[in-house]
């Protein structure tokens, strides 16, 4: 048999020979036939393909930074006013609940009690002051109806009237000027109603009917002894 030939390439020597007489060249892995490779065992000894490495852990997060000195300052200082508002505040409940109520001691410093007291004695209050204004302008409209020649009495009694003198204020600048313009429009409505009525004068001193009377007086003590005598 002759030698077989060595491949010029690769370096290997020719496996056989075809029936032609062509060499017949190894295939790394194949059978020699020229057919596919066949695929290669796997050593079950190998070790297994390292897995891929874990990313790096995050950094811990920083610690939170303490308050600072300022932080701490003023911290203090908005407890310290607000434990000042609250007392003021308390003696100030204190010298409402005194002045309400001056028998009720400490215990009766109830704030829901106090608050309805003081509510109690805002009515009140208003009440007053709204009857003070009603009696400072009927006052002020009885004078301004007399010296206008109206009769203040009828006017009070009207109820137009006084619905009109609830609008006004007494402290206002246009109180006169707006109390005499509704005088005046009551009475042009209905002068028969609210117009005084003229009063002649009274005629001044008596009947005149001569000189008096008179006795004439003694001019000397015997004029008089004599006039005595001889009356």
């Amino acid at each position: 048999m002759p030698a077989l030939p060595v491949h010029p390439r690769t370096g290997l020597r020719a496996v056989g020979l075809r029936r032609d007489g062509r060499p017949i060249w190894p295939v790394l892995g194949g059978s020699g036939d020229g057919g596919p490779p066949a695929p290669a065992a796997t050593d079950p000894t190998s070790p297994a393909p390292a897995a891929p490495p874990s990313p790096p852990a995050a950094p811990p997060a920083p610690a939170p930074a303490g308050p600072t000195a300022e932080q701490l300052a003023d911290a203090q200082r908005q407890a310290t006013e607000a434990t000042e508002q609250r007392d003021q505040l308390q003696a100030a409940l204190d010298a409402i609940q005194r002045a309400i109520n001056p028998d009720a001691g400490p215990a009766a410093a109830d704030p829901v009690q106090l608050a309805a007291a003081v509510a109690d004695r805002d009515r009140q209050l208003a009440d007053q002051g709204e009857q003070l204004r009603a009696a400072r302008v009927e006052l002020a409209a009885h004078q301004a109806a007399t010296d206008a020649g109206a009769r203040p009495d009828r006017l009070l009694n009207s109820r137009a009237f006084a619905a009109t003198l609830a609008k006004l204020d007494p402290d206002g600048d246009q109180f006169a000027d707006q109390l005499s313009a509704a005088i005046t429009a009551a009475v042009d409505a209905d002068p028969d109603l609210y117009r005084a009525a003229l009063v002649r004068p009274a005629r001044s001193g008596g009947e005149f009917r001569g000189s008096p009377q008179t006795t004439p007086q003694p001019a000397t003590l015997a004029d008089a002894i004599a006039a005595q005598f001889s009356g």
